[in-house]
């Protein structure tokens, strides 16, 4: 039964049923030119996940299996729904390698201050993914 508590809590994570804390990484992407596309925020998302990210929220959207982005005449999107700016991420696991990632020379950190845009990381000890997905019946 233990076991299968666990599954089932891993398994809520990964969907994104459920709210997440612990370490992590808070961002801040401040892009008044409108240069970060949906391209820029896919990128940062898989490299955040490389880095063992085990819950994303980009804006007001909490990153599944099957959440996209896409570039609209208003700005970005994430499954349809407006990503605010400044574009704020947030990312439960490790905040040292999750920030080593993003930081490597061609990371998202140098992408996006390319474009022109201002990048902010800072380490969380004890963040909050609130956001949650509605169960799939």
């Amino acid at each position: 039964v233990a076991e299968a508590e666990r599954q089932l809590a891993a398994l809520q994570v990964l969907t994104g049923t459920t709210p997440v804390s612990g370490p992590g990484l808070s961002i801040t992407i401040t892009d008044p030119e409108r240069a970060v596309d949906a391209a820029v925020l896919l990128d940062a998302v898989q490299e955040l996940r490389d880095a063992g990210a085990e819950a994303i929220q980009v804006g007001d959207t909490r990153v599944v299996v099957d959440t996209w982005f896409a570039d609209s005449p208003d700005g970005v999107v994430a499954s349809g729904d407006p990503v605010p700016a400044p574009i704020r991420i947030l990312a439960i696991g490790d905040p040292e390698t999750m920030n080593a990632a993003l930081s490597i020379p061609g990371g998202l950190a140098e992408s996006v201050r390319t474009r022109g845009a201002d990048f902010a990381a800072s380490a969380v000890q004890d963040l909050s993914i609130s956001v949650t997905v509605p169960e799939s019946t």
